[in-house]
């Protein structure tokens, strides 16, 4: 449950009372990045074992079409934006957080083969192309290596506060898939990156984000499938019929 109060405070108040473990180490990372990071993210003011409580950042969640119909300056920015609070986060250290993301996090085996509950809907030609991406993500060893970076883990714009008038972003939100990761994970749902329309924009937050080389460029775009798949599953688990229709098409256009 969530309570916001004045339109300045949030309340969350958990289903199960707040585990002394990965959730402590989460909060204590949040009030320390806090201090480092360019964009506001939740500061805890108020921990108790029955609730949280943190200060609002104010503005709204932005879809994606609307950093599509931005102008080209505007786009600039919010690239800007997002490359130099990235690496923010992705260089920040803290002792406290020792365990990986549990989710998004690439794990030898994962992407072997077309699963059974996707095939079903996909015709051979589509399968065959999409065992071929995910042979490309096995054989990759920059998606296996031991992580060192905190990341998000589930960075996309539903966690992200912007202001529509000033188009700026205001901060991040929902850490709760906080945890060490491969940085390129971090970047996957920012767009569709499957195709090449969307290029000029992650460049531009690779750029301000500091990335050496192109590695990480066609690492992210390696990736960008596994998004459409995680979406495909988390409709799946919730027999959302209508979800998972929306993310085979996504899929069928992407092997097509």
């Amino acid at each position: 449950m969530i309570i916001e109060i004045n339109g300045k405070w949030i309340f969350r108040f958990p289903r199960n009372p707040i585990s002394k473990e990965n959730t402590k180490e989460r909060l204590d990372f949040l009030i320390s990045f806090a201090k480092k990071s360019s964009l506001k993210i939740p500061t805890p003011k108020y921990i108790e074992n029955n609730f949280i409580g943190y200060e609002k950042i104010q503005g709204s969640h932005p879809h994606p079409t609307n950093i599509k119909k931005l102008s080209e300056k505007d786009k600039l920015r919010i690239a800007k934006q997002i490359g130099l609070f990235l690496k923010d986060l992705h260089n920040f250290k803290s002792k406290k957080i020792n365990f990986d993301t549990g989710y998004l996090v690439m794990r030898k085996g994962d992407y072997e083969t077309c699963p059974k509950e996707i095939a079903k809907y996909l015709d051979e030609d589509e399968i065959r192309v999409l065992e071929t991406k995910l042979k490309a993500i096995e054989n990759n060893p920059l998606n296996f290596k031991k992580p060192t970076s905190i990341i998000h883990g589930d960075f996309y714009f539903n966690n992200i506060i912007w202001n529509p008038d000033k188009k700026v972003i205001t901060g991040v939100i929902d850490w709760a898939n906080l945890g060490l990761g491969i940085p390129a994970m971090d970047f996957i749902m920012l767009a569709d990156f499957n195709g090449n329309k969307n290029d000029k924009f992650l460049k531009e937050i690779l750029k301000y984000y500091g990335a050496k080389g192109d590695d990480l460029f066609f690492q992210i775009k390696e990736n960008a499938i596994i998004d459409t798949m995680n979406w495909f599953w988390s409709y799946y688990k919730e027999s959302n019929s209508k979800g998972v229709a929306g993310m085979i098409k996504k899929l069928k256009k992407i092997l097509a």
